[in-house]
């Protein structure tokens, strides 16, 4: 099922609920940029793949670029109006996601939508990940966003949270994949694709050729 105009519009009606919901709550300001519903290249096609992490990455160049709270969504990226053009981080992630998703059309969102540097940045601005009083709004975005598209398949970037992560969105466990013994791939299921939790694609020490061309 293609999305409808309705689809659309509740996709952009999401986008500013979720600018409304930043502006109200003085943690989330202290966020560079939240990210939902961004496409990997508009001009592709519909997406058949939603890509998730667990939130979006942010750098000084960033916040020397524009200034925040930003967004990077399908009505505006910061990225299109920095001064500086794309950075290194953003174009790197993009090669990563044409890599491991074979060049398919692709939108990005995020379990928790709000920036951090790093995971203990991520911990001291929020207290909790899993424990934030925020995390249920994002869930029932990212619910509407895979019902509007109706993707084939949904892959989450990182293995550490799958289970957790398979909880909050009622999935089925499927099976597990390994190369040499190490665990690459979990697959779930909801009522209608498979999810595909992966080893962190960003990976350097231990993520091998062989490992990197067995998710892909």
């Amino acid at each position: 099922r293609k999305p409808t105009l309705m689809d659309r519009e509740r996709l952009n009606s999401n986008i500013e609920a979720i600018r409304r919901y930043t502006a109200k709550h003085a943690e989330l300001r202290e966020a560079h940029h939240f990210l939902y519903d961004l496409p990997l290249n508009e001009h592709v096609g519909l997406p058949e793949v939603v890509v998730m992490g667990i939130n979006p990455g942010e750098t000084q160049i960033d916040r020397d670029a524009c200034p925040g709270p930003t967004e990077e969504t399908s009505k505006y990226d910061f990225h299109e109006h920095s001064p500086f053009g794309r950075s290194p981080g953003s174009k790197r992630w993009r090669a990563l996601t044409a890599k491991f998703t074979g060049g398919r059309s692709v939108v990005f969102t995020e379990l928790f939508f709000w920036s951090s540097k790093n995971h203990a940045e991520l911990l001291e601005r929020f207290e909790s990940l899993w424990g934030s009083r925020h995390l249920r709004f994002c869930i029932d975005m990212n619910r509407d966003l895979i019902e509007a598209y109706q993707p084939k398949a949904v892959i989450f970037v990182g293995l550490s949270n799958s289970k957790r992560a398979a909880n909050a969105f009622g999935l089925a466990y499927v099976d597990t994949f390994r190369v040499y013994g190490t665990r690459v791939v979990e697959h779930y299921r909801d009522k209608h694709r498979s999810w595909l939790f992966t080893k962190h694609w960003t990976g350097s020490r231990g993520f091998t050729m062989a490992q990197r061309d067995a998710i892909s």
